[in-house]
């Protein structure tokens, strides 16, 4: 019993992690300029398909991306149960990695209204 605990509590863990990690690399490609929110969903797909992670729903904030956007905030969600290596008894319900970021256009524009510095 012990052994598939410590199984499926290893798989869990390493689902967070991915999760987790595929948001964090779909904000960072949704922040560059000329982003598309295409690309952020898929950015964060594909990570999840390489780490053979099944049933992800990816939602994107805003729902278009622009030059006036100043945050893009990605949520990735995964239930666990179409995931699990073994049949899951000690987890159960979904995981979910939420990442929020500046977009590049913000901080140029952050720094464009700086005075100057004195001589």
């Amino acid at each position: 019993m012990i052994v598939f605990a410590s199984i499926e509590f290893f798989r869990v863990s390493m689902l967070r992690h991915a999760v987790e990690h595929s948001s964090y690399l779909a904000a960072r490609k949704g922040i560059i300029i000329g982003a598309q929110v295409n690309d952020v969903k898929s950015a964060a797909q594909d990570h999840l398909t390489l780490l053979g992670v099944t049933g992800g729903s990816i939602h994107v904030t805003p729902k278009s991306i622009n030059d006036d956007t100043q945050v893009i905030e990605v949520n990735v969600e995964v239930p666990i149960s179409g995931n699990s290596w073994i049949s899951p008894v000690y987890f159960g319900g979904n995981l979910t990695g939420t990442t929020r970021m500046l977009a590049e256009r913000a901080a140029a524009d952050m720094n464009s209204a700086l005075p100057p510095p004195s001589p």
